[in-house]
């Protein structure tokens, strides 16, 4: 089953549209108790309450992304207080005195850092549902918190002659921005496990050993058993109405 938020939507939805036939239905009377009337109308709340929550879930994932990401990397400007913007700013103000060997060394050593702020990684295999192991963006995240604390660093050990105009890159203000992005990336990743356990979950309603796709075949089996077996009315009407046509 594809794993859109839409394509699940429809599979329950189709769903529904068949039960409302099956419980129309007088001679409806199986002995699997999974596909009995009161079990089928238990079954999809639970299932729309499984929806719900990965929408949720995914909502309060986005929710932390969106209030990391500002923090990191430069966004069309902006965000003139990011990282990725204040070391610029640091290996510049370093570069300003190229006759001073400490600045000359640091900011050779800052300008590697920012090098390596946007590393190209291996895409993530097709198909892999999102936030799925370390994703590219992720381990971007997560090596951010490293390089910050390598120019915290560097900028440190040059004392009291390393003195920026922009109180932005000076040690303080550099520490506290590395540890909200380290903040940020425990936010991301509690939303990313929460998010991951409810699709998990969903699944397991969907297509596991006692979900909507064996019901959905159960029923179809006890349908094609009435008079006319699968050209029986309510065999044609439930297929119809599952497939949605």
């Amino acid at each position: 089953m594809a794993g859109s938020q839409q394509t699940f939507d429809a599979v329950i939805n189709r769903f529904k549209d068949g039960n409302v036939l099956v419980q129309g239905w007088g001679d409806y009377s199986p002995s699997n108790n999974l596909i009995k009337k009161p079990a089928l109308m238990l079954f999809i709340t639970s299932v729309e309450g499984s929806n719900t929550l990965v929408d949720t879930t995914e909502g309060a994932l986005d929710t932390q992304r969106n209030i990391r990401g500002p923090l990191v990397f430069e966004i069309k400007l902006t965000n003139p207080t990011c990282l990725e913007t204040r070391i610029r700013g640091i290996h510049s103000y370093l570069k300003s005195d190229p006759d001073n060997t400490a600045f000359k060394s640091a900011a050779k050593s800052v300008g590697e850092v920012l090098k390596k702020m946007r590393p190209q990684y291996k895409k993530q295999a097709e198909g892999a549902p999102r936030g799925a192991g370390k994703s590219p963006s992720e381990k971007s995240f997560a090596s951010a918190v490293g390089q910050g604390q390598k120019v915290i660093t560097i900028i440190t050990g040059l004392g009291l002659p390393y003195a920026p105009a922009d109180a932005n890159l000076n040690v303080v203000n550099m520490t506290a921005l590395v540890n909200s992005i380290e903040t940020g990336n425990e936010n991301v990743q509690k939303a990313m496990e929460d998010y991951g356990v409810a699709n998990k979950a969903r699944l397991k309603l969907y297509e596991g050993i006692d979900g909507l796709k064996k019901r959905r075949s159960a029923i179809l089996s006890y349908l094609a058993s009435f008079p006319g077996l699968k050209k029986s009315d309510h065999y044609r009407e439930y297929n119809q109405a599952i497939k949605g046509t």
